[in-house]
Order: structure tokens, then sequence, then C-alpha cells
């Protein structure tokens, strides 16, 4: 292996230690090759047990880093959320009147 070969890898399995269930939230393939990675497996072995590319194991264990350095945020809404089923969202009267799905009142 090169040095850049093994700082490369150094830096992927930084990130995937610092978070080591992530392999438990991908498909089963490519955790089996962050599993492996974790175990101390060399890519070409990698590559060979999943008869794919070494490319292609790259870009699995990089995505999986960038998922262990940055999780996906919260599904659930933040303050501000329209959570609420409907036309008016839950918010009710408003300043600007209501938000109700009856249309406006037309004056004659």
């Amino acid at each position: 292996m090169t040095q850049q070969h093994d700082e490369r890898m150094d830096a992927v399995l930084e990130r995937l230690r610092a978070r080591p269930g992530v392999a438990e939230q991908l498909p089963p393939v490519e955790g089996a090759l962050v599993r492996g990675a974790l175990a101390g497996r060399s890519v070409y072995a990698l590559a060979q047990e999943q008869q794919m590319s070494e490319g292609a194991v790259w870009n699995v264990l990089r995505s999986a880093a960038g998922l262990a350095a940055n999780p996906p945020a919260s599904a659930t809404g933040g303050m501000g959320s329209d959570t609420d089923p409907g036309v008016s969202g839950g918010y009710g009267q408003t300043g600007f009147g209501s938000l109700a799905p009856e249309p406006p009142e037309i004056p004659d």
C-alpha cells in the first residue's frame, strides 16, 4: 500500500470509529464493508470478497465516513414547524384574520 492509501484509510477509519454503529444503519453489503474495514481488512480484500471494484469499496467507505461525521438531522419538526394536518395547519386565528378553510366573506 502507498502512503496516500494509508492516509486515506486512516482518515476514513477515524470517522467510522467515532460512530461505530453507522454500519447497522446501512444496507447489508455496505454494512459488511464498513465492519470489515473497522476489523482491519484491506480495501483490496473487501473488494475481492464482495466481487466489486476497489473504487466501489472506497466510495462506500467514504460515504459511510461522511454519514458518521455528519449524522442526518432529526425528522421531527422544530420551532415554527407546521406539524398539524389540514388547511389551517393548526394555527387558528392570526393577526391577519382566520386561517380557517372557509373562503373569506365578500361584502355586498
